[in-house]
């Protein structure tokens, strides 16, 4: 293969490589962002500068074109389309704006993101008449010996831990960062409490988790906001169960392949548990099991059995459909990775686990105005954030800056696309009525 020669020439035309973002200003205006969340952002000392909200939407966009840290928004700064659109203030401005938030301004934020997040899934779904929540944490493995939070997690690694919760179209209705050494469940009913309310009650509701989440206070709240679930149980909770119920279970053969072996049995029991809400004395344990390989000395079970807990009656979900259904929960698990390589939420910026958490909230919505569009380009499952934002961000253009507008010049195949796509945006496709929602999502 003959080499080329390649030369390198100044050019005095002012180009850009972020030119998709003036899309997702339009968002940032269509959802009415500032007059919802700026209530809630630290107030200015003085009232020069760039004002609070200035430095949130600067952040959204910054993590939309890829920002990993602060010091990328001093880079981002030399692209002249990302400095019109925010003026681009510098990673010390946006650090110590991340610094100022309060303890109470990130819980109003967190309590906010599920009204936001059901706002983009009717704009998606206008007849929308399910969701299916999956919750999970997750930990963030940190090398900062001064940051505050960092712990060693479950996984014995020095790490800050999240609380996540997704609907089925991978949007993000909840996120704390919180602690390494913080419980899976802790702040859990919190979460799904702030979650529930905001949705209507004829929307039918479904919860998948697994079994750092199968406890009393989580079945009460998902049983008070009528909510179906199948969460699954750990061994000293089941085992109990099993050996009470070992003769009245009628075990049946299934061709669902667990433990590896496609010999399966699958069985149901009644779970009687005091305190149940909603009027409840007992749940449903859904069983699947199989011979074991090898029986060791002692061993008294020759089986290896799984459980899942659900409210559901069989005429319901069967035996086999609940064990189908749980197996959707590791969904969550993509989501939690999308999210952590699309906006790097492997690592966290600052030393404050407070100003950490108000960058990784800054990072869900975001993520969320990316997973939201996504669906533009792929309607029945959407992309990746990386996908999203190397179709429909990082566009090479020249950006000409008139009186009072900017023209941006691209590629022939590329305004094509992105005229289709903004024609998408603001046609019917994203046309709903939420009037009927509106005392719910005010």
């Amino acid at each position: 293969m003959q080499r080329l020669s390649i030369k390198v020439t100044p050019n005095a035309k002012t180009l850009s490589s972020y030119s998709g973002l003036h899309l997702f200003t339009d968002f940032i205006s269509k959802f009415d962002l500032k007059a919802s969340i700026g209530p809630f952002l630290p107030e200015k000392a003085r009232k020069r500068g760039f004002s609070s909200f200035q430095k949130f939407s600067s952040g959204l966009l910054g993590f939309i074109a890829g920002a990993e840290c602060l010091d990328d928004f001093d880079w981002l700064g030399h692209d002249p389309l990302f400095e019109q659109l925010t003026g681009s203030p510098s990673s010390i401005t946006i650090g110590n704006f991340l610094r100022m938030f309060s303890a109470r301004q990130i819980q109003q934020i967190q309590n906010l993101l599920p009204t936001l997040a059901l706002k983009m899934r009717l704009w998606l779904e206008p007849n929308l008449y399910k969701i299916v929540f999956r919750m999970d944490s997750s930990d963030h493995e940190q090398y900062g010996w001064k940051m505050e939070g960092v712990d060693y997690g479950y996984r014995k690694v020095r790490c800050l831990n999240s609380q996540n919760i997704f609907d089925d179209k991978g949007l993000c209705y909840g996120f704390d960062l919180r602690k390494g050494n913080t419980y899976s469940s802790k702040g859990a009913v919190e979460m799904m409490e702030n979650t529930f309310r905001v949705v209507p009650k004829s929307i039918q509701k479904f919860f998948v988790a697994d079994s750092a989440y199968g406890t009393l206070p989580i079945y009460n709240s998902l049983l008070n906001h009528s909510v179906n679930f199948a969460i699954c149980l750990k061994e000293n909770v089941w085992e109990p169960q099993l050996e009470k119920c070992k003769n009245k279970i009628t075990w049946h053969k299934t061709k669902l392949r667990f433990f590896d072996s496609d010999k399966c049995e699958i069985g149901s029991a009644l779970y009687s548990l005091k305190g149940l809400a909603a009027g409840k004395t007992f749940l449903r344990v859904v069983f699947i099991r199989t011979k074991k390989k090898e029986i060791k000395a002692g061993d008294n079970h020759p089986f290896d059995y799984y459980a899942i807990v659900t409210n559901m009656s069989e005429s319901e979900m069967t035996n086999e459909q609940i064990i189908r259904f749980y197996r959707k929960r590791s969904q969550v698990e993509n989501n939690i990775k999308d999210l952590k390589d699309g906006m790097d939420f492997y690592h966290f910026p600052c030393q404050s686990l407070k100003a950490n958490n108000a960058w990784g909230l800054m990072g869900v919505i975001a993520y969320n105005l990316m997973r939201m569009t996504s669906f533009t380009l792929f309607p029945s499952t959407g992309c990746f954030v990386k996908t999203t934002r190397r179709k429909l961000v990082t566009l090479a253009s020249e950006v000409i800056k008139h009186a009072r507008s900017i023209e941006i010049r691209m590629m022939d195949y590329l305004s094509k696309e992105v005229n289709r796509l903004k024609m998408i945006l603001s046609g019917s496709f994203f046309q709903v009525d939420v009037s009927r929602f509106a005392p719910l999502i005010e």
